[in-house]
């Protein structure tokens, strides 16, 4: 190594070279550690999104069902509406039959107080069914979004991550071809349908 014969020089020389080689190694490991939090970064998203994707569909589906519930109890509904207004009609029609009094009549009557009164009846179990409805459709949703929740902080997790990575690269574990019961289980997607 070549010497100056000024020692105070050289120091100061190799002092000034060694703060330019610290200097550039912070700012090559500032750019590997920037680099390297991206792809964790951009690694969670990608994890995130894919359980998103998943409890949207989740919900979707449960929003589909309860809608198609929903609508059948609608037309259910109607159908026992025209069935009271067909019974009031003939019941009209009857009526006009027992005008000249007596016990005909009198029953006639009778019949058309208790259809009345059947017809509020039904008329509040239907509303009693309905609210019945609601609040069960709203518990429903509720749940719904608990599971949600929950399942995102299970995805979420390392150890749970950890573990499904160990179980996919562990051969033995998955169910093969001389298996017994692998006509029973469904199979896996493919390794490139997996890590996606």
């Amino acid at each position: 190594m070549p010497h100056i014969e000024n020692n105070t020089l050289e120091i100061v020389l190799l002092c000034g070279a060694a703060a330019v080689l610290l200097g550039l190694g912070y700012r090559i490991g500032r750019l590997i550690g920037s680099v390297s939090a991206s792809k964790k970064l951009a690694q969670k998203e990608q994890d995130l999104f894919t359980a998103q994707k998943g409890f949207k569909n989740l919900y979707e589906q449960e929003l589909a069902s309860v809608r198609a519930e929903n609508e059948q109890v609608r037309q259910q509904m109607e159908a026992m509406n025209k069935r009271v207004d067909e019974y009031r009609k003939k019941a009209a029609g009857y009526g006009g039959l027992f005008t000249s009094g007596g016990k005909r009549a009198d029953a006639m009557y009778a019949l058309l107080l208790e259809n009345e009164s059947l017809e509020e009846a039904l008329y509040a179990q239907n509303e009693k069914l309905r609210q019945e409805r609601t609040d069960s459709l709203k518990e429903q949703l509720r749940a719904t979004g608990y599971r949600r929740v929950l399942m995102s902080q299970l995805l979420n997790d390392e150890r749970i991550k950890d573990y499904v990575r160990e179980i996919l690269s562990d051969e033995k574990r998955l169910p093969g071809k001389s298996d017994d019961h692998a006509a029973d289980r469904p199979a896996l997607p493919p390794a490139e349908a997996r890590t996606e």
